[in-house]
């Protein structure tokens, strides 16, 4: 859980770029893909976003970086980097301040986004695989409540640990979604160590079972009388 509130800040933008990405079915686990490394650029300070990852079950890495000069450098330096490996299929988009570099190269698809920052340029450096047949997953064995949509399921292996994250919209307020993952959790060996949040619209709910950890935080949804929220469960394997 190091990075997580960095990686939801840009899970959005990823599972916007994989929906462009033609894709493949992987019968066996994401998590054992292995992945071309991308380049950073030179002077840029980076870390990885988790030693493996996979966002609805499609195998990704993600390197999180920041450059103390200008925008146009880094765009400049890929630009010339994809150019140089030829044969691919280049693409590049202009979202308000946010520049977006997509490159596509046999097997894989490469995506650089950038942005000014404090720090200077902040970006992100993807790669996933890129096929024909791509059919993403977001089945879990943890359980759902009913009248609920998952809307994205990152895995993580890190420090040797698998992580899964879920993200869902429920048809109902937080104080039901809490009370539904405390029962449910109980009677598959979870213990609930802490709980808190104001009820209908807020809870945050840890669980130990073992070596496992589990973390869930609803929120209500912003609506005139709504009785929905979302959720997030980071489950620690």
């Amino acid at each position: 859980m190091r990075y997580w509130w960095q990686f939801l800040l840009v899970l959005k933008h990823c599972l916007v770029g994989m929906m462009l990405i033609p894709a493949i079915v992987f019968a066996r686990d994401p998590l054992s893909v292995e992945l071309p490394e991308v380049d950073i650029i030179p002077g840029a300070t980076w870390y990885r976003m988790g030693e493996r990852m996979a966002l609805n079950g499609v195998p990704m890495s993600v390197k999180m970086f920041t450059y103390p000069g200008r925008i146009e450098d880094v765009e400049q330096y890929y630009l010339s980097e994809m150019r140089v490996k030829g044969h691919g299929k280049l693409k590049q988009t202009r979202l308000r301040e946010q520049v977006i570099l997509g490159y596509q190269l046999g097997e894989y698809q490469y995506s650089i986004q950038m942005q000014i920052g404090r720090g200077g340029v902040e970006g992100k450096a993807m790669v996933t695989p890129s096929a024909l047949n791509f059919k993403p997953s977001m089945k879990t064995t943890l359980p759902v409540p009913p009248r609920s949509q998952v809307l994205s399921k990152v895995e993580s292996l890190d420090a040797g640990r698998r992580a899964e994250t879920l993200t869902v919209n429920a048809g109902f307020d937080a104080g039901y979604v809490a009370d539904f993952y405390l029962d449910q959790l109980t009677r598959d060996g979870w213990q609930l160590f802490s709980r808190g949040g104001n009820g209908e619209n807020s809870a945050v709910l840890s669980f130990q079972r073992g070596a496992e950890l589990l973390q869930l935080t609803a929120k209500g949804l912003q609506g005139n009388n709504s009785r929905k929220c979302q959720f997030l469960i980071n489950w620690v394997k």
